[in-house]
């Protein structure tokens, strides 16, 4: 029985959902898949059939916090990876988290880095990866971040963690984490702010080992174009800076969005 679980929340029909689960199939250390939606269709369905993968439809649609709440409830293992279904993991993505993880048990999540896929190609720089580069500058000097103070100070200025790339240690965690309703795009930033009041460590692993696809269709690119993933963010920036600076911190951070212009 293995320690982790990928878990996908699959959103309606996803072209590039299948080339994700293979991905997550070739890894070096073989992890539970577990597909789940809030929008069953006879796509997902034969999917799930084609790669055995256990199913699950969610009774209530709603939104982003749901379904992915929802997909970790049925991990059944102590270590989760939210796995989108646009994404594609690296071979040693597993192996890496779980054997990190094993040398910190009091870690809370573990998150490697990331490239961008863009047209099908690997992005080289964009000012967007470089700013959250930089804003990880505390794992320089150590893989884990255990005060309070430090694990804050890696979100101050932004989200520097990729969603897709974080392992969830649900065991240190004692399953009581959820994600916010207050927030459809900016949740993931907010989740990792309440979880660095907590007792434990953030594991950051130096290894570009997801690609995180940008295109069109994609759900931030859907956000940033109606606004919403500005607003989200300028009220996480306020509630730490206040309204004055927080306009100024935000219209700095914004530069990056045309990253995901295409």
């Amino acid at each position: 029985m293995p320690d982790h679980t990928f878990v996908i929340p699959a959103y309606k029909i996803s072209p590039y959902l299948e080339s994700c689960i293979q991905s997550l199939l070739d890894q070096t250390v073989k992890s539970a898949i577990v597909l789940t939606t809030s929008t069953p269709s006879a796509f997902l369905e034969d999917l799930a059939k084609k790669y055995s993968l256990n199913y699950f439809i969610n009774p209530e649609l709603g939104s982003i916090s749901g379904d992915w709440n929802f997909a970790l409830s049925k991990a059944g293992t102590k270590l989760a990876t939210i796995a989108h279904q646009d994404d594609i993991y690296d071979p040693q993505y597993a192996e890496s988290v779980i054997k990190g993880i094993s040398k910190g048990k009091d870690v809370l999540i573990a998150f490697t880095s990331y490239t961008d896929l863009v047209a099908g190609k690997i992005r080289g720089f964009s000012l967007n990866t470089f700013v959250k580069s930089a804003l990880l500058w505390p794992f320089f000097f150590s893989r884990r971040l255990k005060s309070r103070l430090a694990k804050k100070s890696i979100l101050l200025f932004g989200d520097p963690i990729a969603c897709p790339a974080v392992t969830f240690n649900l065991e240190a965690l004692n399953n009581d984490f959820a994600f916010s309703k207050d927030y459809s795009c900016a949740l993931d930033w907010y989740a990792w702010l309440e979880l660095s009041k907590r007792k434990g460590s953030f594991l950051y692993i130096n290894r570009k080992l997801v690609q995180h696809r940008i295109h069109p269709d994609s759900e931030t690119t859907n956000q940033l174009s109606l606004g919403i993933r500005q607003k989200e963010e300028l009220q996480i920036f306020e509630q730490m800076w206040g309204k004055g600076m927080a306009k100024i911190i935000s219209r700095l951070y914004a530069a990056g969005y045309k990253d995901n212009e295409l």
